[in-house]
């Protein structure tokens, strides 16, 4: 039986967004800077469950934003440690995720008051292949 998964709910775990910008680093250019860290997570007691939890940091132009978005996976059957290494976890999870994240942020930055953000899109495949080349480096 093939398994079968699917993008159960997501949940902003946590935002801030602050007028202006951090006294330690001003915003000296007229664009956004943006940071993106992403990590699976297994649920206790739900072995068909996983999350793919999301850090993003924005310095906008007119203000700061950090957010912690989680988004929840259901499975049609138990998840296996061959599952928890698959590429599934790595890229195609977080692939389907963050067009919400985006869309969450183009909204948000829109109804604050502020010039609407898009985020740019993002190449899972090569950021799955970046992570595994550091870890790599740091095992060495």
């Amino acid at each position: 039986m093939d398994i079968q998964i699917q993008l159960d709910c997501w949940k902003v775990a946590s935002l801030e967004m602050k007028l202006g910008h951090s006294e330690d680093e001003p915003k000296k250019s007229g664009e956004n800077s943006f940071h993106l860290s992403f990590e699976a997570k297994w649920i206790a007691n739900f072995p068909d469950k996983f999350v793919i939890a999301f850090d993003i940091t924005i310095e906008g132009v007119e203000f700061t934003l950090d957010l912690h978005m989680d988004f929840f996976f259901k499975a049609n059957q138990d998840l296996d440690e061959e599952f928890k290494k698959s590429d599934f976890v790595k890229v195609s999870a977080p692939a389907i995720a963050f067009p919400y994240i985006r869309s969450y942020i183009s909204n948000l930055t829109l109804q604050s008051g502020y010039p609407t953000v898009i985020l740019p899109s993002i190449n899972f495949v090569h950021l799955a292949k970046e992570k595994e080349r550091k870890k790599n480096l740091s095992q060495e």
